[in-house]
């Protein structure tokens, strides 16, 4: 199978805007992944899960004092406002920036042509996979059934909440919590357990491009062997880390606002989540580790023959002179040839066996950490934090 053709099927991977739902969309006439309306669906499906609530709350008069109010639940902005538009975002550059990798890794030559065909069917595979029927019809069941289980968790927290309304055996629902638990949480849930299958898809196809014999050169200039490029893909599912720490730091605020709970109470546990999510933002790159290692032992000893033969011949010829060259030794190219042996063999030195640096794991680490930041405020005011800042700065 040519180049051409792997790259012609590699222009149409995609882990977005393929599934069963996304295509009901589609005949719906909702922008795709990559339309410039994406923002547009992004906020229409945000305001069709927080709109009504907000409409049923200023028309709706309580049975009983609440203990937190609907404009007072941190939760419900964050999810609905904050967490929906970002994971529906998210397929805009989730799906260029993978596209882009999988073209990469046809167009580069990391992909030998007796590979080809195995490299097509990777690609197809995870097309179907992003598109499977079956696939959403078991994440929409599991949706369904978390949120089965988080109500009862709701009406049993002993907090009344602005979608509850006590009853003679004990809380209930109201109109705007059945709205919010069984038509407007669904919606984030979802949208989670698909990110998190579709997450799973392209680590499955990084597994696979990762068996091929690829082509990886320890002297490449990325120091990573060639495979620097799949960070440009993989750091766009940032998104959707930023999505879940938002929503675990709602949920702790919630809790440190009306419950009274220390914010210290959670520091290991907030701690936790950003490592975690370090972690399985990374882990997925570590199936290119042996393939690299291979790489460079292989190089550093090819790398390490040539400079042996090389520094030989030229100890014999400029040092001790037993064949005396006929040019000068002022402007000679055998120097500069040396320097270059020493700088490729540097290089492989220096070579990564990941393919991903610092500023992957920062990219991690800043989309886990940043939503837990606001918590702050809860035990310090926003002028103090910033006159601590300045006084740091100065």
């Amino acid at each position: 199978m040519s180049t051409a053709h792997s790259t012609g099927d590699a222009a149409s991977f995609s882990v977005t805007w393929c599934g069963p739902i996304d295509r009901l969309q589609a005949r719906l006439g909702f922008a795709g992944a990559e339309s410039p309306n994406l923002p547009a669906r992004a906020v229409g499906i945000a305001m069709f899960a927080w709109l009504p609530l907000l409409v049923i709350e200023i028309f709706t008069r309580h049975e009983a004092d609440v203990a937190v109010t609907f404009f007072q639940d941190i939760a419900t902005y964050v999810r609905f406002l904050v967490v929906i538009p970002v994971l529906i975002l998210a397929e805009g550059a989730v799906s260029r920036r993978t596209r882009m990798v999988a073209t990469a890794f046809a167009m580069s030559g990391l992909v030998r042509p007796d590979d080809a065909a195995r490299f097509v069917d990777a690609v197809q595979a995870t097309r179907k996979r992003a598109a499977s029927v079956l696939a959403e019809a078991i994440l929409l069941a599991l949706a369904c059934v978390a949120i089965w289980f988080s109500v009862h968790t709701l009406t049993r927290d002993n907090v009344m909440f602005w979608y509850e309304a006590p009853d003679a055996s004990g809380v209930r629902l109201t109109f705007a919590g059945w709205w919010y638990a069984y038509i407007a949480s669904p919606i984030v849930m979802f949208l989670f357990l698909r990110w998190g299958w579709r997450y799973l898809v392209w680590w499955m196809f990084l597994h696979r491009v990762s068996k091929l014999d690829l082509q990886i050169v320890g002297t490449h200039p990325d120091r990573m062997g060639g495979l620097g490029f799949i960070t440009i893909g993989h750091n766009a599912f940032t998104m959707c880390t930023f999505a879940m720490s938002a929503v675990l730091a709602a949920a702790a605020a919630n809790r440190i606002l009306h419950q009274g709970v220390a914010l210290k109470e959670y520091q290991s546990v907030l701690i936790g989540i950003v490592v975690v999510q370090i972690i399985l933002g990374l882990i997925p790159l570590l199936v290119f580790s042996r393939r690299l290692v291979m790489a460079k032992r292989r190089g550093l000893l090819q790398y390490g023959e040539l400079g042996s033969h090389y520094v030989q011949l030229f100890h014999r010829k400029w040092v001790e002179k037993k064949n005396p060259p006929e040019e000068p030794l002022l402007g000679t190219g055998d120097i500069q040839s040396l320097a270059d042996i020493g700088g490729s063999f540097e290089r492989l030195q220096n070579m990564s066996v990941v393919p991903f640096d610092r500023r992957t794991v920062m990219a991690f680490a800043g989309a886990a950490a940043v939503p837990l930041l606001p918590l702050l405020l809860t035990v310090m005011p926003l002028r103090d934090m910033v006159r601590l800042l300045v006084k740091a700065m100065i």
